[in-house]
């Protein structure tokens, strides 16, 4: 536990000098930006998805302190969130005209990095990286509708009997950074390109491998451009069935962020050492590699969805959604 703090302290004043000597160069930015759009932060923020995400995760975190988090409840929030961020900006209606996922956490994290941030993009990783702070993996477990989709298929999965694979953390952690690597690489040195008004313009990597676009149920122009729009959202679908969150262990980017970040996360699955036997049912019954690190009091940990298998399966109540370990 002390090495623990340690490392919380250490990353905490890490981060808190990032912020003095980048914050005012980042608000400045947020400041430009806003202006070139005739938008500022909050402006944005109060938009309806960004409101009812605050909202969702709210309500999320209450009901997994309070433990009445149930598997009914479950399946009605990632349902509600599947609908209103990935479905239900294509049924035209114009109470839902602002929920699609434009830009998406790919395309806000990316593109970022590649054109220069825009008060949307910002924003949207604001609120990411905000929930993700609270924790436990608020946006990601419970918000994003790719996340949810990969849950409810996971639950299915379950449910059928399916056998489904639990990959080694460290592999894909691995997987995850090469794409992102040659991301950075084959932006930045242009090998992706696009040709516009005579100029060369990167493309992102993330373009050909985002899941988000699936969910924008618009023919594309080419049987090309439909293949890389679509396949990767059908690619995970299939495969989430035969392991826990594919995309989001082997591909997101924001995934490689907010493992980070979650490692400060203010609420988090915490253990009570004197109350286990060392039945392991926790360990076989969770579907990520997060629980055995936790057991252990790791210092850094795999991605934790709050997905709550765990913390319901121990028979000795060790594991709980709480600030810290006990």
């Amino acid at each position: 536990m002390k090495k623990l703090r340690y490392l919380l302290f250490r990353v905490s004043f890490i981060f808190l000098n990032l912020l003095i000597l980048f914050g005012p160069v980042f608000a400045q930015q947020v400041r430009k930006r806003g202006a070139e759009a005739g938008q500022n932060f909050f402006d944005v923020l109060l938009q309806s998805k960004f409101i009812t995400m605050l909202v969702i995760a709210a309500v999320v975190l209450v009901l997994l302190l309070t433990r009445k988090m149930n598997n009914r409840l479950k399946v009605s929030i990632l349902l509600v969130s599947t609908f209103l961020y990935g479905i239900s900006a294509n049924l035209g209606l114009k109470i839902f005209s602002g929920f699609s996922m434009h830009p998406s956490p790919i395309c806000a994290a990316t593109k970022s990095i590649l054109y220069g941030f825009r008060m949307s993009m910002i924003v949207t990783l604001a609120v990411i990286l905000f929930l993700t702070l609270i924790g436990p993996k608020l946006f990601c477990g419970w918000v994003c509708p790719v996340g949810a989709i990969q849950e409810l298929i996971a639950m299915l999965a379950d449910k059928l009997g399916i056998r489904r694979r639990k990959w080694n953390f460290r592999f894909t952690q691995t997987i995850r950074l090469l794409i992102f690597l040659a991301f950075i690489f084959l932006s930045w040195t242009a090998i992706i390109h696009t040709v516009a008004n005579g100029r060369v313009v990167a493309l992102s990597l993330y373009d050909y491998i985002n899941a988000f676009d699936g969910y924008e149920l618009k023919l594309q122009s080419t049987l090309l451009d439909n293949l890389f729009h679509f396949m990767p959202f059908v690619l995970t679908l299939i495969f989430a069935f035969f392991t826990y969150r594919p995309f989001c262990y082997l591909v997101c980017p924001i995934g490689l962020i907010t493992n980070i970040v979650e490692q400060i996360a203010l609420f988090r699955v915490v253990r009570r050492k004197n109350t286990c036997n060392d039945c392991q049912r926790c360990v076989a019954k969770a579907p990520c590699p997060a629980v055995p690190e936790i057991l252990k009091g790791a210092l850094l940990r795999p991605d934790c969805f709050s997905c709550t298998v765990c913390t319901r399966s121990c028979s000795q109540n060790l594991l709980k959604f709480g600030l810290k370990d006990e």
